[in-house]
């Protein structure tokens, strides 16, 4: 059970790459729009309201359907379809990746962000939980707050269940960081052609998904 665990750990610290490298991604090249959450991108869209910027504004609001779009798209897949939401969340990343790559009109423009937009929540959706643990893999904020909590609650207590907790919230922060590294490092020397570098992590979670699920098989036939 143990090694099932630590490979359920491992896919969901891969996929949280892929999220870093989303979001490292479209700031870096597209308007410093964070496409993985939509805290920021409400408020730029009530700004851009209020100063008058309808075209961004609109531009904004789009964002917000669009992601709520992907939630739908969950739902309604998770409902009539038997595959893994997980497997489906990562064909999605990789048609997102593909879209915006080998299309120069969604390459060079506002549409470069939809994709991940709608991706996203895709993810976030499937690989919302490993070994019990609540934790995003396309933003920050909830793995913060967790991991720095769960820290505090072990050097008060000393119990071995904060510290791994803990140490799943920390390497969850630094795996998608590390795909924001990703991002940073390739968009450097190839602009908004980085975006094809994400398959790598697609691949690792992938490879690690297949690994976990025969493991999880093996244990239970």
């Amino acid at each position: 059970m143990d090694k099932i665990i630590r490979r359920q750990r491992l896919v969901h610290y891969a996929a949280s790459a892929i999220g870093g490298f989303w979001g490292g991604y479209t700031i870096l090249n597209h308007m410093d729009i964070f496409g993985n959450a939509q805290t920021g991108n409400l408020i730029k869209l009530v700004l851009g309201v209020s100063h008058g910027d309808f075209r961004f504004a609109g531009f904004m609001a789009l964002c917000f359907l669009v992601y709520c779009g992907g939630n739908v798209f969950y739902v309604l897949v998770r409902r009539r379809v038997k595959i893994s939401m997980k497997i489906v969340s990562l064909m999605c990343s990789a048609a997102a990746v593909a879209l915006i790559g080998a299309l120069p009109f969604v390459r060079n423009d506002f549409v470069a962000c939809y994709p991940i937009v709608f991706a996203a929540p895709i993810q976030w959706n499937a690989f919302k939980i490993a070994d019990g643990n609540a934790s995003s893999t396309i933003f920050s904020s909830n793995n913060v707050r967790q991991a720095s909590i769960l820290t505090t609650n072990f050097f008060l207590d000393r119990t071995a269940a904060n510290a791994a907790k803990a140490r799943f919230y920390w390497l969850t922060l630094l795996s998608f960081h590390m795909g924001v590294a990703l991002a940073g490092v390739t968009g450097m020397w190839f602009g908004v052609n980085s975006i094809w570098f994400c398959y790598i992590p697609i691949a690792v979670t992938v490879v690690l998904y297949c690994r976990y699920k025969g493991e999880f098989v093996m244990h239970n036939s």
